[in-house]
């Protein structure tokens, strides 16, 4: 998975490396300010992946408070990713900010878990499939994940040996992966399935 932070990327060597899909940031809404922005190299990744044959999901990094705050998130996606085919599922990344001040910080368990219903469904009412992205503290401490049983997830962890009593499909399992064609370190996953065109 891939955003501004891996910079330009050549997608012709990352294929040629065996990368069969990448999820894609479309952008991220600034934990303080709350404005939502697209990232400056989604264009150039989503072409660059889909040209050279890789199939792409993309998932958005939200600082949501309210429920429509996260329905304008997912407007917000899905007007961006319109004009391209998108093979794996649209994802809410649900984070918590180390800084103390990040205005999605504040907010109960349930009310981060309705925002996150909200993303999911209207991405489903708009024909993609949806997916939950969460690391073990968010799943265990700040979701309501029983409420959220129904919907694909993407976990990220780090250890060997995983203790998690929720399905998942995929696994994040380094933030310290090397793609040619990537500049530095990038957060790897596998899937255990890959999805219909």
């Amino acid at each position: 998975d891939v955003s501004k932070h891996q910079g330009e990327i050549d997608w012709e060597k990352v294929a040629a490396d065996g990368v069969e899909f990448a999820f894609i940031r479309v952008g991220n809404r600034g934990y303080g300010s709350g404005a939502i922005v697209e990232d400056p190299q989604f264009a150039a990744n989503i072409v660059g992946a889909i040209s050279n044959g890789i199939k792409v999901g993309v998932y958005f990094f939200s600082q949501a408070i309210t429920v429509e705050e996260a329905q304008e998130e997912a407007k917000f996606v899905l007007d961006k990713i319109a004009p391209y085919k998108i093979s794996c599922p649209v994802v809410l990344d649900v984070e918590k900010v180390s800084d103390s001040e990040a205005r999605m910080n504040k907010i109960t368990a349930q009310e981060r878990t309705a925002n996150t219903i909200a993303f999911l469904e209207a991405i489903e009412a708009a024909g993609y499939k949806s997916m939950l992205y969460h690391n073990m503290e968010m799943g265990t401490l700040m979701l309501d994940l029983p409420q959220l049983e129904k919907y694909e997830k993407w976990f990220a962890y780090y250890n060997k040996e995983i203790y998690y009593p929720y399905e998942f499909c995929v696994w994040q399992y380094t933030d310290k992966g090397k793609v040619s064609g990537i500049n530095g370190a990038v957060d790897m996953n596998i899937s255990f399935h890959l999805w219909d065109d």
